[in-house]
Order: C-alpha cells, then sequence, then structure tokens
C-alpha cells in the first residue's frame, strides 16, 4: 500500500512530503531518538513498522523525518492510525458536515435519575417480557414527561426525533401508540408495587423524613365524556361544566411522593383520608407521624379516627369553624387591624412578619393555636369592599335592565340571578335576601299594538353593621388544630412548640408544590385517555417525573440556591447538549458525537453526582 503525508513545518513554512510503500500490512507508528548537546535533549523523529522475527518482535525505521512540531507529531499520528486501521478515515474539515442533531443530554439526565432511583426495579408480576418491555415503557414516558410531555400519540414519533432509544440503551423502533395504551393497563397493575418502591427507597435514605407527612387532593379535567371514573364535582381548575377526576398525593416532610390515588370527580374529600391515614400504618408501618392536611379535610369524624390509631395531625380551620371556638377572646380582637395589632396583640407571640401567634390550649381535647396575619387582614378586607361595590354597580345596571325590558320576567329567575352573583363573589353573608317590587311596563311592538308587560325593580339590603363586623373580625385570623397535647412535666409547656406546628402546616407548600407541577409542567391536563386503568397509569407516569424532577431540583438547588422546580429552567442548562451525526464526504462514512459539554455543564454534572453515560464525559 503507498502512502502519501504532507506535513507544513511551522517553523520553516516548508512542506514535508513522505510517500511509503507498506504492503506488507505491518501496524506503522511514529517514533523518536534523543541526543543529547550542550546539556540540551534534542528528538528525532521517524517512521517505523514493528514485524516479527522468530518469537521477537523488532522495529525498522521506514521514513526519517527530523524535528516535528507537537501540531505536526498529532498529525502524523493520526496517519499511521489510519494507515493500520480500516476504521479510522482522514479526511479535512472541509469535508465534515453536520446532517443531523438530536436532543440527548437533557433525555440522559433524567435518564440518569430513573436508574439511580431503581424505578425498573418497581415493575413485577405483571410485566411484558420482550424488546419493549413494561418498565421500558414506564422509562419512556416519564423521561417524555419530564423533559418534554406530549400525547402518548405522539411519543413515537418524539422518541424517533431524540436519542431516547441511545439513551435507554434500546431499540424503541417497534414503539407506537397501540403499544403503549397495551402497557399503561401494565403499569396500572404495578401502582401498588410503584408505591412500596417510592416508599422504601425514600425511607432508607432518610427515616426523619416521615415524621411528617401530608396529604391533600387536586382535581384535572376530561376532554370528553366517556371516562368512567369522571364525573362532575368541585372543579379546581375552574372548570365547572367539565368532568374531572381527583388526584390524591401522600408526600414525606421532603416532598417526595410516596403514595397517591385516583378517586372519581364527585368523591367527597373528607372522606378520603381515613383509608389513607391506615395505609401508612398498616401497608408501610408508619406508627409514629404526624398527619399535616389541609383545612378541607377537617372533620370530626377524621380528627377522631386519627387519634383513634395513635397517630398525631396537624391542620387548621375554615373561618365558619373558627367563629365556634369558645376559647377564643373576641371582645380582645374587636377593632383590631393591620394598623394597630402590635399594640393590640402584645402578649402574642411573633412567628414572623406576617404572622403572630397565641396558642389558646386544649379545648375538647384538641388543641388550637390563634394566628393573625396582617397582610391578609388588609386583603381581605379591600378585597370585599371591592366586591362589595362591584355587586352594588352590578345591581343598578340589572335594574336598568329590567326597566327597559321588552317581555315579562320570570320572579323566581330574576331572584336567583342576584344570588348567584352574591356566590360568585363570595359576599352572600354581606346581603339580605332580594326583594323584588313587580312594575308594569307598556310597550309597542312592531306592529304598532300596544301592550304591557310585567318587570321588576330589585332591592337588597346590606346587613346591619353589627353583623358587617362579625365578618370583618374574622378577617386575618386563622387558627390551626393539632392533637400535640403532651406537656413536659418539668416545664409545663408543650413538648410540641406552637411555632413547630405552624412551621409544618405552613410547609405544606411541599405537596402543593406537586400539584402544581403536575398539572402546569406534566401537562397532565387535559387528558385524552378515557379508561380508568389509563387514567390511573397516567397519573403515576406524572407522579414518577414529578419524582426525578424534585430529586434533581433538590440537587441544583443545593449547588446554587436556586430552586428551579416549577420553573421552565430546570432542563435548560441541559438542552443544548446534542447527538449529531458527522458525514464525512469523502469517504461517505458517518460518525455520531455528542457535542461538547461546556464547563458549566460538567461542574452541574460532578456536583449532582449523576452517573452519565462516559461518552458524554
Amino acid at each position: 500500500m503507498m502512502f502519501a503525508v504532507n506535513i507544513l513545518d511551522n517553523s520553516t513554512n516548508n512542506m514535508i512530503y513522505v510517500v511509503h510503500n507498506n504492503d506488507l500490512g505491518y501496524p506503522m507508528h511514529l517514533s523518536y531518538k534523543t541526543a543529547k548537546y550542550k546539556n540540551t535533549i534534542y528528538k528525532s523523529y521517524f517512521i517505523a513498522e514493528s514485524y516479527r522475527e522468530g518469537s521477537k518482535v523488532k522495529k525498522r525505521v521506514l521514513w526519517p523525518i527530523g524535528k516535528l512540531t507537537n501540531s505536526q507529531k498529532e498529525q502524523i499520528k493520526m496517519i499511521c492510525k489510519t494507515m493500520s486501521d480500516p476504521q479510522q478515515v482522514l479526511t479535512t474539515l472541509n469535508q465534515i458536515s453536520v446532517v443531523e442533531s438530536r436532543p440527548f443530554l437533557d433525555l440522559a439526565v433524567a435518564n440518569a435519575l430513573w436508574d439511580e432511583w431503581g424505578f425498573s426495579m418497581a415493575f413485577h408480576d405483571p410485566v411484558t417480557q420482550s424488546d419493549l418491555s413494561t418498565d421500558l415503557i414506564a422509562r419512556v414516558l416519564t423521561i417524555n414527561k419530564c423533559v418534554a410531555p406530549c400525547s402518548h400519540y405522539s411519543i413515537p414519533q418524539w422518541a424517533a426525533q431524540t436519542s431516547l432509544s441511545d439513551v435507554a440503551g434500546h431499540s424503541l423502533e417497534n414503539l407506537n401508540d397501540d403499544k403503549i395504551y397495551y402497557e399503561l393497563d401494565q403499569i396500572d397493575a404495578n401502582h401498588r408495587n410503584l408505591e412500596d418502591h417510592l416508599f422504601q427507597i425514600t425511607y432508607k435514605k432518610d427515616k426523619q423524613s416521615y415524621d411528617l407527612v401530608n396529604y391533600d387532593l387536586s382535581s384535572s379535567y376530561f376532554v370528553g365524556i366517556k371516562c368512567p371514573v369522571a364525573h362532575c364535582g368541585h372543579s379546581k381548575d375552574d372548570k365547572p361544566h367539565n368532568k374531572q377526576v381527583l388526584l390524591a398525593i401522600m408526600v414525606n416532610d421532603k416532598g417526595y411522593p410516596f403514595k397517591w390515588d385516583v378517586y372519581p370527580g364527585n368523591t367527597a374529600e373528607v372522606k378520603t383520608l381515613v383509608g389513607n391515614v391506615d395505609a401508612c400504618q398498616k401497608r408501610f408501618g408508619l406508627n409514629n407521624i404526624t398527619l399535616v392536611f389541609d383545612r378541607g379535610l377537617v372533620s370530626d369524624e377524621n380528627l377522631e379516627a386519627i387519634s383513634a390509631r395513635g397517630l398525631k395531625y396537624i391542620s387548621a380551620l375554615d373561618k365558619d369553624q373558627i367563629a365556634s371556638i369558645d376559647k377564643i377572646e373576641w371582645d380582645a380582637l374587636d377593632g383590631v387591624d393591620w394598623n394597630n395589632f402590635k399594640e393590640r396583640l402584645q402578649d402574642w407571640d411573633c412567628y414572623d412578619e406576617s404572622l403572630s401567634f397565641k396558642d389558646l390550649g386544649i379545648y375538647e381535647g384538641r388543641r388550637y393555636i390563634l394566628g393573625f396575619n396582617p397582610v391578609l387582614c388588609k386583603e381581605e378586607r379591600t378585597t370585599r369592599r371591592g366586591k362589595i361595590a362591584a355587586f352594588e354597580a352590578f345591581l343598578v345596571a340589572k335594574n336598568k335592565e329590567l326597566a327597559c325590558a321588552t317581555r315579562s320576567r320570570n320572579p323566581e329567575k330574576t331572584r336567583q340571578t342576584i344570588f348567584k352573583e352574591l356566590r360568585r363573589l363570595k359576599i352572600r353573608k354581606c346581603f339580605d335576601d332580594p326583594v323584588l317590587t313587580e312594575i308594569s311596563l307598556k310597550r309597542t311592538n312592531k306592529q304598532g299594538k300596544d301592550s304591557t308587560i310585567k318587570s321588576f325593580q330589585i332591592t337588597v339590603q346590606k346587613r346591619p353593621a353589627q353583623i358587617t363586623a362579625q365578618i370583618e373580625r374574622l378577617d386575618g385570623l386563622c387558627v390551626f388544630v393539632s392533637n400535640h397535647t403532651d406537656i413536659r412535666h418539668q416545664t409545663g409547656t408543650f413538648a410540641f412548640p406552637g411555632q413547630k406546628i405552624i412551621r409544618a402546616y405552613r410547609d405544606k407548600t411541599k405537596i402543593e408544590d406537586a400539584f402544581k407541577h403536575i398539572k402546569s409542567f406534566l401537562e397532565v391536563r387535559p387528558f385524552y385517555v378515557y379508561t380508568p386503568s389509563h387514567v390511573r397509569a397516567t397519573y403515576s407516569i406524572c407522579v414518577l417525573s414529578y419524582f426525578l424532577n424534585k430529586d434533581l431540583a433538590e440537587r441544583m438547588k443545593k449547588i446554587n440556591g436556586i430552586d428551579y422546580l416549577n420553573s421552565k429552567n430546570l432542563y435548560a442548562p441541559f438542552r443544548n447538549g446534542d447527538m449529531v451525526t458527522l458525514l464525512d464526504q469523502l469517504s461517505g462514512k458517518t460518525a455520531r458525537k455528542i457535542v461538547k459539554l461546556n464547563a458549566q455543564q460538567r461542574e452541574l454534572i460532578s456536583k449532582m453526582q449523576l452517573k452519565m453515560p462516559k461518552m458524554i464525559m
């Protein structure tokens, strides 16, 4: 084989031209000899080949070259490697083209988190044993939800346009929507296995994170009417005319989910708590925990059931429930607002700038802590007065409309219109029932015929000042309720301080983050699947995705102190890490490479301690 080498000598601008016949096919390499002159060592390079003579391996010089720069050395090494390996291509930068670029790094990050938490091990009995196994489909769906949420129908196309098969280490050539829908049934059948796995890995990592367990529910609406578990109910999505389902989630004190359920949309939320309390004890062995839940789940039945099981709880009361607490000294609260609360509530404790509180002690077996939020007080009072003004303007406009009526009006429908507006503005308690005064209006139709129609004028009286004062005195008030009633005998104080009760309830934002993330960033709504198992499986995928995103956000927060959980910037540092396909136009050969990571990406991945593919780093 004849080969030629053109090397530009940068020091002299002379071209070194090397030709040699290597038909024997022995491996060639660049070598050198050293010589010392006046305490300086010089290197003289040459191209050599190895050969065998009997049992000995020897080397012979093919072409002496002399002095080389570092750049020239690398060029000749590449040439020798190319001549010795048929897989190597000798070309120039001008002949290299990028023919394709596909997302890779962000998918690889989500995949590394999946592997680190061992999610694939949670899928067993039943699972599909094939090239496209149940855990592989769950991995694909979860990574999609993390980085680029789309419908199940669109996932095969999305996967084909990314480097997901390289990331997952499996061919996705046969992936289609029918396969996905089939595996959703299998994923749902593994719901309990997934819960057990998430609990075990999080409990093993941090047992103290289960001292407090948060529970809450939220609704998601449907497009279509076929889903058997979708029913009309109280919509938290402001979609009252859409059917919906409820998602219930339990998270530990770090915010990691470990249990979730899907309920029909017309399920009373307050009825869902006890079953989940029992699951904590019987399934997970959590017998010394405090359950934290929203005020909408508070009922005598729930609080008594939790106490009967030997568990603790922390929650809060609705405004209507606060008025029933006899231990509150209402006379002392009259006239308290955001301007004078510091002087009026001097004997109260300060939690922070937005909350003063007073521990009311134990009342009928439960402990109550009264709080006052001056910012909330001003906001509620200002908002209510604005709503009252808006209703009065609405009433003036409605009376003008009724005075100009061209047909008779139904008194009951007219009355219900007023009630509906009062309920919409949430100021029903501020006004008496509407009084309709009938009026007769003479009208002439297009044919010139006179007629008399019946309409009304509406009067709605504001309730007396003392009633309004009773409503306003609740502004800014909140009451925390708990069964943490144990007393330290040495000091006579509560073993569980009031500050901890308030902090635990306020920290329930961690479960609100879960719902916000699932709805807004994982785009669970609106649903386009309708069988119960598919709906439940979709939620399971969303929970797994939230778990991974929560973990990624926590790692990044430790590094730069910023919480990117509910932000579009969560995967932003990894968005430009594509896998590109390179084409050598001389040989027609292609190669795939990962775009070189920048320093920030390398540092971030290193500090997060993610086990990434070797080709990346």
